[in-house]
């Protein structure tokens, strides 16, 4: 019989210790003064890869899917709050995509949890799954969108 393995963690972020040197303080109890080892302790994102989103939409435009002709559109096109602020007539327009496609992407995307409708014309995609910019401006959009998906959930009860 086989013995199941521990689920390993993962780990999201992880530390940099760096030793600097030695410096002298002065102990305020007392007036001495000490020479003390002093260490940088830099904590780092861990488990991510680095991507780099034009020569990744490069390749996705040369496969030619339609559909993926789409996402690495809405990619191409998301502002600083990561948000994609075009109508399925601007997309067909900029892209020359069927209407027909364009819908059952943006659908799928939905479904997905890539991204999601605020209004017809507004989309907040996932900054979990795609965002440019830092960790404390994407955690500002994560909560933002997280928001938006709780008041969603709310108006599928009220609805009901």
């Amino acid at each position: 019989m086989s013995e199941k393995q521990p689920k390993k963690k993962s780990i999201t972020t992880r530390k940099k210790v760096r030793f600097t040197g030695t410096q002298k303080y002065i102990n305020q109890d007392t007036g001495e003064i000490v020479e003390m080892n002093v260490t940088e302790i830099e904590e780092r994102d861990a488990n991510f890869h680095k991507v780099w989103l034009g020569h990744v939409i490069q390749s996705l435009d040369l496969i030619g899917n339609k559909k993926i002709n789409i996402l690495t559109f809405i990619m191409s096109n998301l502002n600083k709050e990561n948000q994609f602020l075009y109508t399925y007539s601007m997309i067909e327009a900029e892209t020359g995509i069927s209407r027909k496609t364009i819908a059952d992407t943006m659908t799928a995307l939905q479904e997905s949890d890539f991204l999601k409708k605020v209004k017809n014309g507004h989309y907040e995609v996932n900054p979990d799954q795609i965002f440019k910019g830092g960790k404390n401006s994407r955690m500002d959009i994560l909560l933002r969108y997280k928001n938006l998906s709780s008041l969603s959930s709310q108006e599928q009860e009220d609805d009901n």
